[in-house]
């Protein structure tokens, strides 16, 4: 087994983030949630498509598959003022979260399969919070085959629970997001 040995595409990454931030951006984006549905963005891809978006390597830790140096780049984005940092209140405790400040996500640094694949991601984990998806990504072979702290094989997405039974073009049509995206592409 190997990781996918493709260095982190910064840019992609910081532009997902904001992918999520002006799509999903409800009461349930927290910091942690933020990373799974990376994880998921990445691994979803790369079962479809045989590589991933960012590039990024994950590991295993307590609370699901954590991107690298997604901390880093998020650190980055709010120094340059292109997102916000901001911690809420949320029953007892504070959660974390970011907000776009000067940030705009770029669609046309994506592909169409790319494209795709962001538009599952949000539509399928919009309505989930952080604790859900943590629970979906430990009942997956990528996190319970890996040992703690190590890197996740991006080969093990094959194994992972089948993707969204609907067909992708069904969910495309209904979504007036990826419409827009796509004539902004035009």
């Amino acid at each position: 087994m190997h990781t996918q040995e493709t260095s982190l595409n910064r840019q992609k990454l910081e532009q997902v983030v904001l992918f999520f931030l002006e799509k999903i951006n409800n009461v349930h984006l927290g910091r942690t949630k933020l990373m799974k549905l990376l994880y998921y963005v990445d691994f979803d891809h790369y079962e479809r498509h045989g590589r991933s978006i960012t590039c990024a390597k994950y590991r295993k830790l307590p609370h699901g598959p954590v991107p690298e140096k997604a901390d880093a780049v998020i650190k980055e984005m709010v120094s340059s003022g292109i997102v916000k940092s901001v911690n809420v209140p949320r029953g007892d405790f504070k959660q974390n979260r970011l907000i776009t400040s000067s940030g705009e996500f770029d669609a046309s640094l994506f592909s169409g399969d790319e494209l795709q694949t962001l538009e599952a991601v949000a539509n399928k984990w919009e309505h989930f919070t952080a604790k859900q998806i943590e629970d979906a990504s430990h009942k997956e072979a990528p996190w319970a085959s890996t040992d703690d702290g190590k890197a996740i094989d991006y080969e093990l997405a094959e194994y992972r629970t089948s993707l969204e039974a609907e067909p992708i073009d069904d969910w495309l049509r209904k979504s007036a997001h990826f419409s827009k995206l796509v004539e902004s592409l035009v």
